[in-house]
């Protein structure tokens, strides 16, 4: 029930979030998905009794998931975690190159203690089905690779965030600027994923 009420609170947060600038259509389609989608959320606690009976990764372990460079873009500096806890495990890395092109990638362990909480809204996203459109850009969910994917865009940027989960663990988020989506894409294809597998 605990849990239950961290979902519904949190993807409350994450429907505020994305609907600042939709029109009043637009937030009721949100909403009443994400009405469906907790409806529809499996009753069954397995993965969440399988994380956490998992030992999480450490910090520096996520931290050499990261590669030095990824593409024509070099990993320029790791980044400190936006997450208050310590007790969860995270890892970032920000990566350039000299056609002022920008990619951003923080990865989560939720098999750390409170790690599911922190994986939440990357596990809420798999199960919603968004397509939001405007001139400015848009917001939609969809399945490449075998990832089920939030996609964000924003025209003005030129900036992208892409959100997935990996194995039911890991919680990837992935921010770009200046890069265009099939640019983007083969440089999410170039991360080995199937590494975490061992962590």
């Amino acid at each position: 029930m605990k849990y239950l009420l961290k979902t519904i609170t949190t993807t409350i947060c994450f429907f505020f979030l994305f609907s600042c600038s939709n029109t009043k259509k637009e937030n009721k389609e949100i909403l009443q998905e994400t009405v469906k989608t907790i409806k529809k959320a499996p009753k069954s606690n397995d993965f969440r009794e399988r994380l956490k009976n998992t030992e999480p990764a450490n910090e520096a372990q996520l931290k050499n998931w990261l590669p030095e460079n990824l593409g024509n873009l070099k990993r320029e500096t790791f980044t400190t975690s936006r997450i208050s806890q310590n007790n969860i495990a995270s890892a970032g890395a920000i990566y350039k190159n000299d056609k002022n092109q920008k990619l951003e990638i923080t990865i989560v362990d939720g098999a750390s203690k409170d790690g599911l909480l922190a994986i939440n809204t990357h596990y809420m996203a798999q199960n919603m089905k968004i397509n939001s459109k405007k001139a400015s850009g848009y917001e939609k969910t969809y399945e490449r690779n075998g990832l089920k994917v939030l996609e964000t865009y924003a025209k003005k940027d030129n900036f992208y965030k892409v959100l997935f989960l990996y194995d039911m663990r890991f919680g990837i988020t992935i921010e770009s600027y200046g890069l265009s989506n099939n640019e983007l894409w083969r440089l999410i294809d170039k991360l080995d994923k199937s590494k975490l597998n061992n962590l």
